[in-house]
């Protein structure tokens, strides 16, 4: 089996969000080396494997190259702050996020994120998870604008981003669609969570959001030997 996806997930999963750090870098390498075509092909538009310099950047260090930038971003601009993130599940990576800021004047900064998650556990809500983690610290940061490039034909994000938030500005050219959500200050009504709790625990998410606008249960994993928090009841059908 390979050890960094898995080949099924539960009908429902409780997963573990925290930054990757450089201990990550074998295991990140073969979490995409697990993705399949399609999938790679959604995520970074083209069936490629990641270099090292990619791997490298997904893990949240400095990229060498723009060239090394621009693939995992889309974007050919020199990039700012990069925020990466990883879903885990028993230890093994199941899924992956990045946001990489830039600066936008006049309106502030905009933050541009990409999310992948293994074939197996997709629509499992790990997706939705780590786009909304993405966000509460892209929030925290004041950041004031997302911004996501999507294939046509890659419904499941499409709607995901598309049925939780009230406005999203699309931009669609024969081969993408970028999706722009305003990030403002008055939309957080609770203190962002932390992809880390101060007891240093990582952040345990259920399956989320939800169609219905019920927001994503966020609670810190509890410490080793205490049983974790029981989500509450989920409301609606949870998304990719």
């Amino acid at each position: 089996m390979n050890r960094t996806q898995g080949d099924q997930a539960p009908a429902r999963v409780t997963a573990t969000i925290r930054r990757p750090d450089s201990a990550d870098l074998a295991a990140l390498t073969g979490f995409f080396a697990g993705l399949s075509t399609r999938t790679r092909v959604q995520r970074f538009f083209a069936p490629i494997r990641p270099t090292p310099a990619l791997v490298r950047l997904a893990c949240g260090r400095p990229a060498r190259d723009d060239a090394t930038h621009a693939a995992a971003t889309g974007r050919g601009d020199r990039a700012g702050r990069t925020d990466a993130l990883v879903a885990t599940h028993g230890g093994v990576i199941v899924g992956h996020a990045m946001a990489v800021d830039r600066a936008a004047p006049p309106e502030g900064s905009v933050t541009e994120i990409g999310v992948v998650v293994a074939d197996a556990w997709q629509g499992q809500g790990v997706g939705s998870a780590l786009v909304r983690a993405l966000i509460s610290g892209a929030q925290s940061r004041g950041v004031t604008s997302l911004s996501m490039d999507v294939l046509p034909g890659n419904h499941q994000v499409l709607d995901m981003i598309t049925a939780h938030f009230a406005a999203v500005r699309t931009h669609r050219d024969a081969d993408c669609v970028t999706l722009q959500v305003a990030l403002l200050p008055a939309q957080r009504t609770s203190p962002p969570p932390s992809p880390r709790g101060p007891d240093g625990n990582p952040t345990r998410v259920s399956p989320g959001p939800r169609r219905d606008g019920c927001p994503l249960t966020l609670a810190r994993a509890a410490p080793s030997g205490a049983p974790a928090p029981a989500p509450p009841p989920g409301r609606g059908a949870p998304l990719p």
